[in-house]
């Protein structure tokens, strides 16, 4: 259902009550079965404003659009004074995205009650439609102002109406202060769970997923939801067992089924991984994410024949598998057929052309092949889209070393430190070079650093520049900050 439709459906239950305040259910049913009679014989026939208030009622829970236009322009020509009405028509002209004509009519509801909240709250949406955040802000107070003992579904109401236009921050604050007035709504809940999950609040999301489920411990959608803000948060297990709660709950959301695969890979648990990604392969045989992640699985476990067989299938079904062809290139590498490596790896930047580990395994295998300056070249990319990468920069600067340019390495380990500052690994690799070029001061400078960053690492200067035993500022430097037992 459109969004604005549902949240209009929101505030007439909220405000007015359902229809059966009015009639019971079976007058209800009669003027529903009329109305759809009437469509079928083109014959328009005459409902007072209860009975269309329950068509209309009925007819957004259906989420038949069409039709509800229909009633709502009906319901408007018979009763243009009704204040409900309009208001109906209102949300129907804001569903079509005319808030101008919205705000020009509602200026007859607002006379007659100035204290609905559902005319401000009509308002609100209209100004945000028209990108005016201020005149919203401002109605949507009045509408707080007035809610009454219907208040936490007001802001929550709110918070909605910021959602369409990718507002989230806004919709999550009206969110939390509904939470505050009615800790027990579970929409509220369980759109604080989402929300602030897609803002990167994870600890957020899984508190208020719980919430949720300490009130209904029966709703698949939301442990599956908790399961994703698990596996962000890292803590796979409770991934696990949030997946299976939900197919517990219902066995056939394969969806759940994927995700406890890719929590169980994650656990290195590669076998039981590869079960769960062949039973969702039975619902979705054509899914190419779950041939590869199979196949990862299966390179982990270094059945490399296996790993290949599951990516070919992964490439049959979509050509453009990056992760599919990256990952053959990875076996080719390990064979050291690095022709072939490089030519699929290549393959994988073509179609994702800034992701860092392509770029970083490409200038690899391109120095295991000995193409010296395109390695060069395919270092610094790697390095340059992923600078928070210490290994990038160290493996960078060790080939640079290896092939007699010990000044190009010190630089690029320079300028790898600005961007890893509290990097034990690197500044010792940097000071071994230091030293090996007779820069002591500044050396040392960058040993003490290391020592205190990590001294336990301190064994790596001298594998690195072995003569690094014998300096006498090196062994003070290693005397004062070894750790006392």
């Amino acid at each position: 259902m459109n969004n604005f439709l549902y949240i209009c459906a929101n505030f007439f239950t909220i405000m007015n009550g359902e229809p059966e305040d009015f009639f019971d259910e079976q007058d209800s049913l009669d003027a529903y079965i009329r109305f759809r009679n009437s469509l079928v014989s083109g014959v328009d026939q005459y409902f007072d404003v209860a009975e269309f208030e329950s068509i209309i009622d009925s007819l957004m829970d259906e989420g038949d659009l069409e039709a509800l236009d229909m009633a709502i322009r009906q319901a408007i020509t018979i009763h243009p004074d009704s204040v409900t009405i309009r208001l109906f028509y209102v949300q129907a002209l804001i569903n079509r995205g005319e808030p101008e004509k919205a705000l020009k009519e509602l200026h007859f509801p607002e006379k007659v009650e100035k204290s609905n909240p559902d005319i401000f709250m009509m308002k609100g949406t209209s100004f945000l439609m028209l990108n005016e955040p201020q005149k919203a802000e401002s109605s949507f107070k009045k509408a707080i102002r007035l809610a009454g003992d219907d208040l936490d579904d007001i802001l929550y109401h709110i918070g909605s109406s910021y959602v369409p236009y990718g507002d989230i921050e806004t919709a999550v604050k009206y969110f939390e202060q509904s939470y505050k007035e009615n800790p027990q709504n579970e929409s509220v809940l369980n759109d604080l769970g989402y929300f602030c999950d897609q803002l990167g609040f994870s600890a957020k999301s899984i508190r208020y997923y719980n919430l949720y489920l300490d009130i209904d411990p029966f709703n698949p959608a939301v442990w599956f939801n908790l399961g994703i803000a698990y596996n962000r948060t890292l803590k796979f297990e409770s991934a696990l067992d949030a997946y299976d709660y939900t197919l517990a709950l219902d066995s056939r959301f394969y969806h759940a089924i994927f995700n406890r695969a890719n929590s169980l890979a994650n656990l290195e648990r590669y076998n039981e991984a590869i079960e769960a990604y062949r039973r969702y392969l039975k619902s979705d045989p054509e899914n190419d994410d779950a041939f590869t992640y199979m196949g990862e699985c299966y390179l982990n476990l270094g059945r490399y024949r296996l790993a290949e067989r599951n990516y070919r299938k992964a490439l049959a079904i979509n050509q453009h598998n990056d992760v599919a062809l990256f990952s053959t290139g990875i076996i080719r590498w390990v064979e050291k057929q690095y022709d072939q490596s490089l030519e699929l790896i290549k393959a994988a930047i073509e179609i994702e052309k800034d992701t860092p580990d392509y770029w970083y395994t490409y200038a690899r295998v391109l120095a295991d092949s000995g193409h010296r300056n395109e390695a060069f070249t395919a270092f610094r990319k790697a390095a340059s889209l992923n600078p928070l990468n210490a290994e990038i920069w160290i493996n960078f600067a060790e080939y640079q070393h290896k092939h007699g340019r010990v000044n190009d390495a010190i630089n690029t380990l320079k300028r790898g430190i600005k961007y890893n500052n509290n990097d034990a690994a690197i500044k010792y690799l940097l000071a071994a070079y230091l030293l090996e070029t007779n820069e002591e001061k500044e050396a040392a400078v960058q040993l003490e650093t290391a020592l205190k960053l990590d001294f336990s690492r301190h064994s790596d200067l001298f594998k690195i520049y072995p003569k690094a035993a014998q300096n006498d500022s090196v062994k003070k430097l290693i005397k004062t900050y070894k750790p006392l037992k």
